[in-house]
Parts: structure tokens; sequence; C-alpha cells
């Protein structure tokens, strides 16, 4: 019930990254960027990627994309793309080995193959607006640091994948917060799969993906690790800088996300109390019990709404998505025991296709 009441003692102070000016230099000043694309049956939105990768007006860029076992047209669009473009490179991945998650482990191989100084690793359904990298890059610069995350926005056409990615990164900018990322001594640390940008002598040395090669959060554990080493680190809104267009496309997709992280029945009973208390009760009673628990209940409810408002300023997400908080909590019940129920008859997390094995995968 005191969900909202104490969110709303946070503010949101992360920037926008859409707000900095992009320097202008030669290609000989500026140190290249590999970007690497880690691609499963992704022929929807690969291509509509790269070529947004293609427009930026940071010139020193290289593009690896992996096909990480698709069954799909991903392969001819990766070739496409390689006699399209002189700067995009291919590498075809035919089998997954032990211990690790396919992600992972495609991303890993990709960085094997890149020359740049700083390695931008990314997803197959992102948009990057033409200013984004060189942005970025001006940005670490001038702040000296190690490693930057974006948070992106979320377009297209399936609006529950929207309402649950407003809630992600809303909890994530209050719970989280995020304005301390930056900050050496706090311990918050974040990495976003759809953009992490990393100098490359860090990545080696927090042992690149291979140090978490089993782990579901492999982009939460590479800002996580880089922190813990010392290193600095910065998160920003990417307001419309970059963007994951139809993150899930269906409901069925959505809830299978949650089940990529809660896979074992003790994190899903955690999930479903936690989701009753603090996003169903307070909705429900607004309506039920004396008085002064419906007044408290509806200053949660209220704080809640009022942080997707804040949040939307960043994202472009509907100013009105507070009203969908019940809902999404939902999706986290519905996911979390349907994962933990699943993973315990198959003996093993499914994802994309692959299972992997539940005693020893880590969230």
């Amino acid at each position: 019930m005191m969900w909202g009441t104490i969110a709303a003692l946070f503010t949101m102070k992360v920037k926008d990254i859409g707000a900095l000016y992009e320097t202008q230099e030669t290609k000989n000043n500026l140190p290249q960027i590999s970007v690497i694309i880690a691609a499963r049956n992704e022929e929807k939105a690969l291509e509509r990627c790269v070529v947004s990768l293609m427009k930026q007006t940071y010139s020193n860029l290289e593009v690896i994309v992996v096909n990480d076992r698709s069954s799909d047209a991903t392969g001819d669009i990766i070739r496409k793309m390689v006699n399209s473009y002189p700067n995009v490179t291919g590498l075809e991945i035919k089998d997954l080995p032990a211990q690790w998650m396919g992600k992972s482990h495609a991303l890993w191989e990709g960085s094997k193959l890149a020359q740049g100084d700083w390695i931008l690793f990314t997803d197959a359904d992102i948009l990057f607006n033409p200013q984004c990298i060189a942005k970025a890059v001006t940005y670490v610069d001038q702040h000296q640091l190690d490693h930057l995350t974006l948070i992106p926005d979320f377009v297209g056409t399936h609006v529950f994948s929207k309402w649950y990615a407003a809630f992600i990164f809303m909890s994530a900018s209050s719970f989280g917060q995020l304005w301390k990322v930056k900050n050496p001594k706090a311990q918050q640390s974040l990495g976003v799969g759809a953009f992490n940008l990393v100098k490359r002598e860090v990545y080696e040395e927090i042992g690149t993906h291979a140090a978490f090669s089993y782990v579901t959060t492999d982009d939460a554990q590479l800002g996580k690790r880089i922190k813990q080493e010392g290193y600095r680190q910065d998160v920003m809104y990417g307001t419309r800088m970059v963007a994951v267009w139809n993150w899930y496309e269906s409901v069925r997709q959505l809830v299978g996300s949650v089940e990529k992280s809660v896979f074992r029945y003790p994190n899903a009973i955690i999930t479903t109390v936690s989701c009753l208390l603090t996003m169903i009760y307070p909705w429900i009673g607004l309506f039920l019990g004396p008085a002064s628990a419906r007044i408290l209940c509806g200053i949660s409810v209220l704080s809640v709404i009022w942080l997707y408002f804040v949040y939307a300023k960043h994202s472009g997400s509907g100013l009105w998505y507070g009203i969908t908080h019940p809902l999404v909590a939902c999706f986290l019940i519905v996911g979390g025991l349907r994962g933990a129920y699943r993973a315990s008859r198959k003996g093993g997390m499914t994802w994309r296709g692959t299972t992997y094995d539940r005693h020893e995968l880590k969230a």
C-alpha cells in the first residue's frame, strides 16, 4: 500500500543525452567504435537497426552482426548488409557451448573481431538517431567515463510492451536511484541491453562476457561488474536518440521475458506476494476498509501515477500509463508462476528456443 508513498520521495534526476551538442571533428581524431549486435531470429527488425547505424554522423564506426543460430532470414539479411556497407561485418554461430547464454556468447564472439577503442553492445531491435553515437562519445569524453548506458524510448504498435517498459524503467529510475550511478562511492549501477558503451580495455579487464556467461541479465551484470571494479560509469535517458521498436510483440512474449528472470518457485512466490501487496492492493483498497486505509491507498495510487507522469517526460511514453500499474503486476505474477512451473517440468528455463539448466543458471 505504501509503495507509491515511498517512491514519491524520489525524483527523476537522470539527464537526457538528447540535450547534448554533437562535436564536429575529423575521423582521425575520433576513437573507433565497434558496435556489436547479437541477432537470433531478428528478420523483422535487424535491417532497420543496421541502416540506422549506417546513418550515424559519427564516422569512425564498425558494425559486427552476429547471427546466433537463427532459423529465419536473419542470415540473409546480414549478408545483404555486409555486401551493402564496407564497415559491416557478419559472423555466423552454429553451436552454443555449455554454460553459456546465447546472447552473451554471441556478443563475446563478436568482441573478438572488434577493432575499436570502444565497444557498443546493442540489440537487433534498436533504432538510432543519426546523432546518437556522436553525442554519447562527446559525453564520455567530457566526463572521462569508462562506461555509458542509455535508457531507450519504447516505440511501436504493441501497447502492452510500452506499459511494461514504462514500469521497468520508471521503477529503476526511482527505487534504483540511478542518479547515483555516476558516483564512484555509490553502489548503484546499471547496464541496458539497448546501449552499453564500454571502453574496450575495461571490458577485457572485467573478464568480458565470459565472466558472467550463464547469467540471464547479462546487460545489468556488465554494468554491475564495471562499477564494482571501480571504473567510472553513468546512465542517461536516450530521449529521441535511441529507441526499441516493439520490445515484445505480444503478451506471450512479454510474459516469457518475466520467465527468463523468475524461474524458481521461491522467487515466483516473492514476486507474486510483492505484486499483490504493493501494486494491486492499493487500487482495491480505494474502495474497501476504513477511511484512513482508503486515504493511504489513495496517496499510494496518486504517487504511482505521478511517477509515471514524470518518467513520461523523458521516455515519450503515455502520461496516463500509471493507471496500467495493476495490469503490469498481473503480467509479472503470471510470468513468475508460469516460469517456475515450466522450469520445474523441463528442468530448465527456455528462452528463444534454448533450454538452460535452472540449477546452474543465475538471474
